[in-house]
């Protein structure tokens, strides 16, 4: 015999379970939001020795700009300059970036855009595009691809995303010295591992002020270990079997040598100018790691999606809406 469930009963029963009710509702209509936790009580100051080892030597940027392309409302270049970096020999030693100017006079809000692991942005360019024709100034970073390599050891993949936060907060320096950009109206939107680096770059960089992070999760030990895309099941199974080392042992050595994690860093975040999306079925970063991450942020406003790491690109125009919205009201 066919079992019935009524709707009263089955209302109560998910407003008795805490989280259940977006992901019901996002069953039922793709995507669903829910609002920052009443409980947040705001972010704990950055200790001094992680502002210390995120620092590095100032000086003035002496960038080459290149034009690249016109439209209507907005203007597209290439700059580039050298990294400033203490303490560590750059594999990177060149910042490079897209800059997208809006045509609007006076000073502009402006978004540091921190794209996906690699490849040639051609989604993330379109989203920039989005928020540079509406008025934002919008540089979006290049960064080479971050995976476990067998040549090297784990410390590396520290050095690597270690520079990168570097890179990025220097990119922010460019940006606040423009005399097209108001620099106190600035703020990033990082997708997939750009939001993971975003969540980072958020809780050390202040002159940033409202952050966008898309499918993300933490910690970035657990995301190696546990994620079943191949962009990174292949690596790993290549760096395990270079090194004749188990799951178990690389997954204790990143958790030993990996200090630049969204983890770690997230309490220093205010949650209160961060909007989130997560995707249900994430098979490359993990489900269980992005509601991890958005419980040690304390739970800020998210979007949930029926989809997964890469199906989400269906709600694109949802995306960009949304964020486009966040930005309008927060910077």
């Amino acid at each position: 015999m066919r079992r019935t469930i009524g709707v009263r009963p089955l209302k109560e029963r998910c407003l008795n379970r805490r989280g259940l009710t977006p992901i019901i509702l996002t069953v039922l209509s793709g995507c669903a939001h829910v609002p920052l936790d009443a409980r947040y009580a705001g972010p704990q100051p950055l200790p001094q020795h992680l502002a210390a080892y995120y620092a590095y030597p100032p000086r003035t940027i002496e960038a080459t700009v290149t034009p690249t392309a016109e439209q209507p409302k907005f203007r597209e270049f290439l700059v580039q300059f050298p990294l400033s970096a203490e303490g560590f020999q750059p594999t990177e030693p060149v910042v490079e970036f897209e800059w997208f100017e809006s045509a609007e006079p006076g000073p502009r809000p402006a978004i540091l855009f921190n794209p996906i692991l690699g490849g040639d942005y051609p989604l993330e360019r379109g989203i920039c595009r989005h928020f540079a024709a509406r008025g934002f100034h919008v540089a979006m970073v290049h960064r080479k691809t971050l995976k476990i390599s067998p040549e090297h050891p784990v410390e590396h993949l520290e050095l690597l995303l270690r520079q990168g936060i570097l890179r990025i907060r220097q990119v922010v320096d460019w940006m606040e010295a423009s005399p097209r950009v108001d620099p106190a109206r600035m703020g990033s939107f990082g997708i997939s591992m750009g939001g993971i680096a975003g969540v980072i770059t958020a809780a050390v960089e202040p002159r940033l002020k409202a952050h966008v992070i898309a499918l993300a999760g933490g910690g970035i030990s657990d995301i190696l270990a546990t994620s079943k895309d191949t962009l990174l099941t292949k690596p790993r199974a290549t760096y395990l079997a270079r090194n004749q080392m188990d799951l178990k042992t690389l997954e204790g050595l990143l958790r030993q040598h990996l200090r630049t994690d969204p983890l770690l860093l997230a309490p220093y975040v205010d949650s209160r100018r961060l909007f989130c999306f997560i995707a249900l079925a994430d098979r490359t970063i993990g489900t269980a790691n992005a509601f991890r991450l958005r419980r040690a942020l304390g739970n800020p406003p998210t979007t949930y999606l029926l989809a997964g790491h890469y199906t989400a690109y269906l709600y694109l125009p949802h995306l960009k809406r949304a964020s486009l919205r966040f930005f309008q009201r927060h910077l």
